[in-house]
């Protein structure tokens, strides 16, 4: 579990629950927190549906921390401060450092070899059978990116510009 996701939220709850409804790693974090960052689902499922599967299934940054950074980015970007950039590079940096801590990366496709999982090419999604829920680390990794999200939100209260309600 990454450093500083000791206890499990509602959000981890939701985000395993959207990936085992067949929506991509990053769709999943990123709706679980549709609610709270004002967004519908359907926007919170469009924003993030290019980055799963490591960005387009090309197996590079994993999705659910695609999914972390889109929440931050809502959560913390000040868009009326074109400076902002390296105060947000640093929280994403801060992010990931907690995601390697648990997981060892934050590359789909060594995450899935880890799992024993040999990731196939090509742009089809495979098809969602309970083997392939069965071998896959993703929904445990969309709770713990959804975790993750939600106690780095609650331990940094300062520098939020977005719209963020804690509970909905």
């Amino acid at each position: 579990m990454p450093e500083g996701c000791e206890k499990m939220s509602k959000q981890g709850d939701a985000a395993y629950a959207w990936f085992l409804k067949g929506y991509n790693c990053s769709q999943s974090v990123v709706a679980a927190f549709a609610p709270q960052l004002g967004l519908t689902e359907e926007t919170a499922l469009r924003l993030s549906a290019g980055f799963g599967a490591g960005i387009g299934r090309m197996r590079e940054v994993c999705g659910a921390f695609c999914g972390v950074v889109t929440v931050l980015s809502m959560v913390y970007a000040d868009p009326a401060d074109p400076k902002d950039k390296s105060r947000m590079y640093a929280l994403v940096q801060q992010a990931a450092e907690q995601y390697r801590n648990g997981g060892g990366s934050i590359i789909c496709r060594e995450l899935l070899a880890k799992a024993g999982v040999a990731p196939a090419g090509g742009t089809a999604a495979e098809d969602r059978t309970a083997d392939y829920y069965k071998k896959r680390p993703c929904p445990e990794l969309c709770r713990l990116c959804a975790d993750l999200c939600t106690e780095f939100i609650a331990a940094h209260p300062e520098g939020r510009h977005g719209f963020y309600k804690e509970e909905v």
